[in-house]
């Protein structure tokens, strides 16, 4: 529809400018239409509450796509720092088609605001115009703080804003610090990464907001209003229509790019501790593995390898020669090893990586020119200047010549990237005390505003230290781990010319395009536990699908219990990692004995049975954009009882897990959304297809209770001791038929690694479909060489309510049997056929 510019002549009168008063910000100088949107100035009107306003503003509004809306609104005369690189989607040269949103601004020389609009029913989704009972003030644009509102429907359902131990619904009354930080795990702190985007529910309706904004901020939820409030750069907000929570998140990751595509292994079960101490102790724990028959895909040290903790060293307990041998070993066994790096640099002089980093001037300055000196694990320290154009080769250097002379490693872990520092600010001088001073002069040092009221150089370094020349860290803080994952990604992609793994602990928008995440180091605890799941929503919502928390816990002492049912839950993750700490007991998935045992073997055969479901999952989000694990209203958004629930989850559209969360329980309560729902493992029917239920399940220790949707096709295949074994195996179609008897799935497979198999067309993709009782395939794509040598070994088929006289595949009988208890059909007579061929399964 055509967009009106709507010239709204506001009459407010506005109180006098005090100290602690009313703001009313800035009018509209002029304001006209684009051929993609709207640009204008704006005046400031009166000065704000710090005294260095910027007179005058620049504002566009452009629409990106039908569904993408952006704001921007910058300083008129001069430039200010902006994010580089996150953007990925080209600007538009003309309006695109049937706009889902509207934008809307007061006529010329009325106070600014601007509202968002659905064009569909009108709903406004922002609004920034100061009502009369100013609840908030008008737009603020200091040099060195910013400030901007939104009204909110009363206690508004939101979700984002990372990184946090938080629940998934945020709290309307909080405020939410985005400033990366290395400070453990405690509840409801900013962590390690600044993730400024937030979804809301509004109506059974979805919309995102992101502002692109680097600089430390608080985002302020109060029951009717949210506001930014952040210390620098610029206003740039994105706005996404939806208008369900799984296409926000399509078109956030549009803007910033679509999730990393993993290779297969990335999503195997991986093993690792700070403590094992020596390779023979490594070594041993890939033996205990294989002695219990416990799947195991990759090995990895923390940083007791190191030599003095120093990156790309080996201590005398981990010989190069042996460490050497170990890798190729794993290697031969279809497994893959995997280390820590910190991006903490020892200046000890001699040392190679120091050495050439001086050279080429690649590290981060203070203020004075010098090389900031901080202190990390090795003692005192320099941080790579990732920002810096030699940075990247340099690194690259690095990791090459480990991989040649140290060992044949397939991925990286890079943690202490926020960046955590032992000193305060720098270790060479006296940090200056942030928010210690009262009133201007104002500086990085001494900004008018602290997000989170700590001194904002306390862990970390010194924001006034530059990076490339020219940029000071009070801007480029929250960007130190995004650009070291980039750099790092983009470097093992170089050396291996496959699919890189990159696990790293602190993110910004867009990391997720890149490399995944791990939630840091939390506790060993049932709170911990059920914490994980809001982390690993939170970070899909952020783009960030291969994530994960320390299975069974990080810091402190699990028990047999928790770790059971941890193991369960984790072997959902993204990325699924059994991790701790120096010091505590040992919780690898023997440890404990027996029963651990049993139960970790059953919870990972589960998550290698379920590999082929889970990769195509992580095709269609890689092409598409989206959420793997998604909380149960992004499935059922008009179902308000769900908007709360983050002790379950699903896995794509077709899978409902619900965890064991409490100690001592043998049962476990789920909330089941109107649908055919089945029990994964027997096809029982559960729930009401027409009515919502909240059912008791079943939970002895050794069961995680997984659900399959009505109307879905989900792929399996038998579990072997890695998921390169297992990938080999026959597959299973497993059939969850809805109400109507229908149900649609996929399957994706190529070769496991390949950088450019995607954009090569080199891989396998397959439609299913069952209507009127027929099961047919359609063979989207056939590129993947080997895809002839991957054949069906029986397909089940759930919610056949009457008993079945015939089956037929390809026109010939077929040998079946019906469980008539669980209402299941099961159909043998498919063994062999390869999954690239047409397929029809009839039955009557």
């Amino acid at each position: 529809m055509a967009i009106a510019l709507l010239f709204v002549l506001f009459t407010c009168t506005f109180v006098a400018i005090t100290n602690g008063a009313f703001f009313p910000g800035y009018k509209i100088a002029s304001l006209s239409k684009t051929n993609t949107g709207f640009n204008g100035v704006l005046d400031l009107i009166s000065p704000g509450p710090f005294g260095a306003d910027i007179q005058q503003l620049s504002l566009d509004a452009t629409y990106y796509t039908s569904s993408i809306l952006r704001v921007r609104i910058t300083d008129s005369k001069s430039a200010r720092w902006e994010v580089p690189w996150v953007v990925q989607v080209s600007p538009p040269s003309s309006m695109p088609p049937s706009p889902a949103l509207e934008v809307s601004f007061p006529g010329v020389g009325a106070p600014f605001g601007f509202a968002v609009t659905r064009t569909a029913g009108g709903a406004t989704i922002f609004n920034s115009s100061v009502p009369e009972a100013k609840p908030f003030n008008g737009l603020i644009y200091d040099d060195l703080y910013l400030e901007l509102s939104t009204t909110l429907p009363p206690n508004a359902n939101v979700y984002g804003l990372g990184e946090r131990i938080f629940t998934f619904r945020l709290d309307p009354t909080q405020t939410y610090t985005l400033f990366a930080k290395d400070q453990g795990t405690p509840y409801h702190s900013n962590l390690y990464a600044s993730q400024p985007i937030y979804m809301e529910m509004r109506d059974g309706l979805a919309h995102g907001v992101f502002l692109l904004n680097s600089n430390a901020m608080d985002v302020v939820l109060q029951p009717s209003k949210l506001t930014y409030k952040t210390i620098g750069g610029v206003l740039d907000l994105w706005f996404f229509s939806g208008p369900t929570p799984n296409e926000v998140i399509q078109q956030y990751t549009q803007v910033v790019g679509f999730p990393h595509m993993p290779a297969y292994w990335h999503l195997g079960w991986h093993q690792c501790r700070w403590g094992y101490g020596s390779l023979n102790a490594t070594q041993t724990v890939v033996d205990q593995y294989a002695k219990n028959g416990i799947p195991l895909d990759t090995m990895w040290n923390d940083i007791d390898y190191m030599n003095a903790y120093k990156d790309w060293t080996f201590n005398s307990n981990f010989p190069a020669a042996g460490m050497q041998a170990f890798a190729n070993k794993l290697h031969s066994n279809g497994q893959h090893y995997m280390m820590i790096v910190d991006p903490g640099i020892s200046n000890t002089v001699g040392y190679p990586p120091y050495d050439q980093g001086l050279q080429q001037d690649i590290f981060i300055k203070a203020a004075n020119g010098q090389v900031l000196i901080g202190k990390v694990w090795p003692g005192t320290t320099a941080f790579p200047d990732w920002l810096h154009p030699k940075a990247p080769q340099w690194w690259s250097n690095q990791i090459a010549a480990f991989h040649a002379n140290g060992v044949p490693f397939d991925g990286m872990w890079i943690d202490m990237n926020e960046p955590s520092n032992f000193c305060d600010g720098q270790c060479d001088s006296t940090p200056a005390s942030y928010g210690d001073r009262l009133g201007a002069p104002y500086s990085y040092e001494n900004p008018p505003y602290v997000p989170g009221g700590v001194r904002l150089d306390d862990k970390t370094v010194n924001l006034t230290a530059i990076q490339n020349g020219s940029i000071p860290m009070y801007n480029t803080h929250n960007l130190f781990g995004w650009s070291e994952g980039i750099v790092t990604a983009n470097a093992l992609e170089s050396l291996f010319n496959k699919r890189s793994i990159v696990i790293s602990r602190s993110t910004y928008a867009g990391s997720g395009h890149h490399h995944g995440h791990w939630l840091g180091d939390n506790n060993s605890s049932w709170d911990a536990l059920y914490q994980s799941i809001a982390g690993v929503l939170s970070m899909n919502l952020f783009g960030i699908p291969l994530v994960g928390a320390d299975i069974c816990g990080f810091g402190g002492d699990t028990t047999e219990e928790l770790c059971c049912r941890w193991m369960q839950l984790g072997t959902m993750y993204g990325f699924s990692r059994n991790h701790n700490s120096i010091g505590s007991r040992s919780q690898e998935p023997y440890a404990f004995g027996p029963t651990l045992v049993n139960v970790s073997t059953i919870a990972i055969k589960l998550r290698y049975s379920l590999m082929p479901y889970f990769y195509t999952q992580f095709f269609s989000v890689h092409t598409q954009g989206g959420a793997f694990w998604k909380a149960l209203f992004y499935e059922f958004p008009s179902d308000s009882a769900t908007l709360a629930i983050d002790r379950q989850f699903m896995l794509g559209s077709a899978l409902l897990v619900t965890p064991v969360l409490t100690q001592g329980a043998t049962s476990v309560s789920g909330y089941f959304p109107a649908a055919s729902w089945y029990d994964w493992y027997t096809g029982a029917p559960v729930g009401n297809p027409t009515k919502s239920s909240n059912i008791t399940l079943d939970a002895p220790i050794t069961k995680l209770n997984v659900h399959l949707r009505g109307g879905y096709i989900v792929p399996s295949q038998m579990a072997e001791m890695t998921v390169t074994a297992s990938r080999a195996t026959p597959y299973t179609l497993t059939v969850g038929l809805d109400q109507h008897g229908s149900a649609l799935g996929e399957l994706y497979v190529d070769d496991g690694e390949g950088l450019t198999t995607i954009q090569d067309s080199a891989f396998t993709h397959v439609l299913y479909q069952v209507e009127s009782d027929l099961l047919s395939n359609q063979i989207m794509t056939d590129g993947y060489k080997n895809s002839s040598s991957l054949v069906l070994d029986k397909v089940l088929v759930y919610g056949v309510t009457s008993n079945i006289n015939a089956v037929k595949v390809n026109g010939a009988p077929s040998a079946f049997t019906y469980d008539a208890t669980n209402k299941k059909l099961t159909v043998s007579g498919v063994s062999g056929i390869p999954i690239n061929k047409p397929i029809k399964v009839q039955w009557a």
